[in-house]
């Protein structure tokens, strides 16, 4: 191990971003990508039948109430409409979460092999 107590696994996979940063490619465990897509379209299906409802009472408002009150009902889908921002950002959380980023590369680190002379030269 070395003095910053990080060694290289040869069973995983080591990258260095381009920002010159080193990370690690984590494992998926076994169905987390089925359970992460189920949850995204939970999240989606919840959103559009809140947004839904929430369009039928400014409607009903609309037609039933007072104008005040038809005006007020009628901010409610505008309020729902984040909930549809929540699916996306899961999914941009689950494809963000496989990476470790390291705070700095470790002297013991192969170095990159050299670049192959290609048969076109």
């Amino acid at each position: 191990m070395s003095p910053a107590g990080f060694t290289p696994d040869p069973a995983r996979l080591y990258e260095v971003g381009r920002d010159g940063r080193p990370y690690t490619l984590e494992p998926e465990k076994p169905g987390s990508a089925e359970a992460l897509e189920a949850l995204g379209r939970r999240w989606w299906t919840a959103a559009v039948l809140l947004n839904a409802v929430a369009m039928g009472v400014a409607a009903g408002g609309a037609l039933l109430g007072p104008r005040v009150l038809a005006a007020w009902l009628g901010l409610l889908p505008l309020l729902t409409a984040p909930l549809f921002l929540v699916a996306p950002w899961l999914r941009r959380r689950a494809l963000r979460r496989g990476r470790r980023v390291h705070r700095s590369r470790p002297p013991d680190f192969p170095p990159p092999s050299p670049p192959r002379p290609s048969a076109l030269s």
